[in-house]
């Protein structure tokens, strides 16, 4: 219980930063410090929303699907069995990776979604859409058999990729505090920018068609 406590401590704080630093968007910055803002607002979400708060969503998972408690998930983690390096793994090898990819999505989205809490819930939208049609929203992940009910697990992603998106928001205005807007911003992203938008536009579909097949009777 320890490690959920401290997970959930870690996961409040993300909460914390979102309410305190979300209101206002952060100022333009050099491109160089631009990217390096971004970058460490990602990993920093990535450890706390997809890491920490992964692990809760997992543990809430296995809580309400008693039956299936010392089955075998698909990553070959026993369901219920919580421990120091399993918990470690998951933080560092799905969640650095989470972060590391919404640093980019952030940095390509640019000024786009760059204001206040809206702006980070609709990156963290971007981050689903992009992200859930392969994982963890994949129509085939066999773990859908094993806990649920579905449509929690469903919320909890969803809600998870939305409260990351407004934690990257919230870390890059503490990150980039101080700092007097300097214009113009880095509009070499502008192609990147239209890259990013055709390709969501793109996975839309495969997420919502997923998602109706993970609900389907």
């Amino acid at each position: 219980m320890l490690i959920i406590a401290i997970c959930a401590a870690v996961a409040a704080a993300g909460l914390v930063l979102v309410a305190r630093h979300t209101r206002a968007a952060p100022p333009a910055l050099p491109l160089g410090r631009y990217v390096l803002v971004c970058l460490g607002a990602g990993l920093g979400a990535g450890l706390i929303a997809a890491g920490a708060g992964g692990r809760l969503v997992m543990r809430l998972l296995a809580i309400t699907s008693p039956d299936a408690h010392g089955a075998i998930t698909e990553a070959e983690a026993t369901i219920g069995e919580i421990t120091l390096g399993g918990t470690l793994g998951f933080v560092v090898f799905v969640g650095l990776p989470a972060g590391a990819l919404m640093g980019v999505l952030y940095a390509l989205a640019g000024p786009v979604v760059r204001g206040g809490r809206a702006g980070g819930l609709a990156l963290g939208a971007i981050l689903l859409i992009l992200a859930g049609a392969n994982e963890p929203l994949r129509s085939e992940n066999f773990d859908f058999n094993l806990v649920g009910p579905d449509w929690l697990s469903v919320l909890c992603f969803t809600a998870l990729a939305l409260f990351q998106g407004a934690l990257v928001v919230a870390l890059a205005a503490r990150l980039s505090r101080g700092v007097p807007s300097i214009e113009p911003g880095p509009r070499v992203l502008l192609a990147g920018r239209l890259a990013l938008a055709a390709v969501v536009l793109v996975a839309l579909p495969f997420l919502a068609s997923n998602v109706a097949e993970i609900l389907s009777p």
